[in-house]
């Protein structure tokens, strides 16, 4: 179920081109070279968004009007083409096997795909939002209904939040009527989040533990955005004079978080830079199992610059974790013999491709 084949046009500094991946693709490059684009691409052609920016126009190549990203998916004996294209204006066009297809969701169903990158370390130092986004993507894949119920979710909330803000006179009579879709819908979707927990954490300790004396002792605990021992209608209801003062909604699955440990206390504290970077690793190879697992799908893991700041004996370990999912995997690096460690403990099919200039030459 890999990419068999990738396309781009006006993407960045890349004009035009076509490479065909194997399981394990090392792009390597001096830095400015374009290398990373072609991570940033394929992680567009699967979230509709990039990994870098937030301003569609700068992934635009600077000459042209719009940018095309196509893709052939092997998944048993069939092969499934997948397009994208955006353009100045911001519109957006998505095929799947020729049909148009109004979502990106449908994409991302298709082409399930995480990325690592020398920033993505604020997973543990950062807000909730991004531990957040974890969950739900692993959710995404495996619970089919919760796409709908956290798009529900977000309308309600944001009904929520504009009557907090606007304060009518018959506010709290409205809230009244939010609130039970409110907490219908938040009780929904903590549930789908904290079964997919479950089974992510009896995953996560039971393969990888063997493999990293940091799992030694380590927890990780759900928080659902509330406490879990009252009841959320009760909450919002001692939360309403707080939340009309300040215009928004203050507990609720949009706050929920994840928090790691050790005996020693959060990770963030006890664990060197090298270990968090491991952990992390783990983290992602654990989530990627997982939705291989239950949903047959072969998922994408896009590691940019992988050397950065690990030594040899860290990227043996990094290679024996990959290992273990299933996963096609494109790895970024300015010298290729930089990641022969990791290389040597996956042995699979692998790819090299130099950048120079945004051109892409196989070797």
């Amino acid at each position: 179920m890999s990419i068999t084949s990738f396309s781009l046009n006006n993407f960045r500094n890349i004009e035009a081109a076509t490479f065909s991946p194997e399981l394990i693709n090392v792009i390597y490059g001096e830095n400015g070279s374009g290398k990373t684009s072609f991570l940033e691409a394929i992680y567009f052609l699967s979230h509709g968004r990039s990994f870098r920016t937030n301003k569609h126009r700068s992934v635009i190549k600077d000459t042209a009007d719009y940018f095309t990203l196509h893709a052939k998916k092997r998944s048993n004996n069939l092969t499934i083409p997948l397009g994208l294209k955006k353009d100045v204006s911001g519109e957006t066009q998505v095929k799947i096997q020729g049909k148009t297809s109004r979502r990106i969701s449908d994409l991302a169903q298709v082409l399930p795909v995480q990325v690592i990158t020398p920033e993505s370390y604020s997973f543990f130092f950062g807000g909730p939002k991004e531990r957040r986004a974890f969950i739900d993507l692993g959710v995404f894949h495996v619970e089919h209904d919760f796409f709908v119920h956290w798009q529900n979710f977000n309308k309600v909330h944001k009904q929520r939040n504009a009557l907090l803000k606007s304060k009518p006179a018959n506010a709290r009579a409205m809230l009244d009527v939010w609130d039970k879709e409110f907490v219908r819908l938040s009780e929904t979707i903590t549930k789908l989040r904290e079964s997919y927990i479950e089974r992510f954490k009896a995953l996560f300790f039971d393969r990888l533990c063997t493999e990293l004396d940091l799992l030694n002792g380590l927890d990780i605990e759900f928080n659902w955005g509330w406490k879990s021992d009252e009841s959320l209608a009760d909450i919002l209801m001692q939360y309403r004079d707080r939340d009309l003062m300040r215009g928004y909604t203050s507990k609720g699955p949009h706050k929920a978080d994840l928090t790691i440990k050790t005996s020693l206390g959060p990770v963030e504290n006890a664990f060197s830079r090298g270990q968090l970077k491991l952990l992390l690793y783990a983290l992602k190879v654990a989530q990627n199992s997982l939705i291989e697992q239950e949903t047959g799908k072969q998922s994408i893991l896009l590691i940019d610059d992988l050397p950065s700041e690990l030594s040899e004996d860290t990227k043996s370990k990094v290679g024996q974790l990959l290992a273990h999912c299933d996963s096609q995997i494109f790895i970024t690096t300015i010298e290729s013999d930089s990641v022969s460690a990791v290389l040597d403990a996956l042995d699979k099919p692998t790819a090299l491709f130099h950048v120079k200039h945004g051109e892409l030459i196989t070797r």
